[in-house]
């Protein structure tokens, strides 16, 4: 199965690339270049690109059975990056809360406007 993992930290990227690998094919997306090509240098499918564009994830080439993953620090809004992602078609999308404060309130925010996210 196909999963892309949309992550801001390293330290996610790489417990996921652990975790996934090898039952899952796992293609990271990040916004920060710097972060981009350590992450290539160390031989993981990386790609730099705005993650709130939906043409990101047309690139990407998602389809409804492809698993995304979404980091979320709780530092900014997921709802842009929610929204782009479901208009690109994707229907498997889930959101690992790292680090959020009141991760229930978090949890019920995001499943007011996507209540098809898990």
């Amino acid at each position: 199965m196909r999963c892309l993992a949309v992550c801001q930290t390293e330290l996610v990227i790489r417990m996921l690339d652990e975790s996934l690998m090898p039952s899952f094919e796992v293609d990271f997306l990040v916004e920060s270049k710097p972060l981009a090509r350590r992450l290539h240098d160390a031989k993981l499918a990386v790609s730099c690109a705005d993650p709130r564009r939906t043409d990101t994830y047309l690139k990407a080439d998602i389809t409804p059975a492809t698993c995304v993953i979404v980091e979320d620090s709780g530092k900014r809004s997921l709802r842009k990056i929610l929204e782009a992602i479901r208009d690109a078609g994707a229907t498997l999308v889930y959101v690992l809360g790292i680090g959020a404060e009141e991760p229930r309130k978090r949890e019920e925010e995001l499943r007011a406007f996507f209540p098809e996210v898990n």
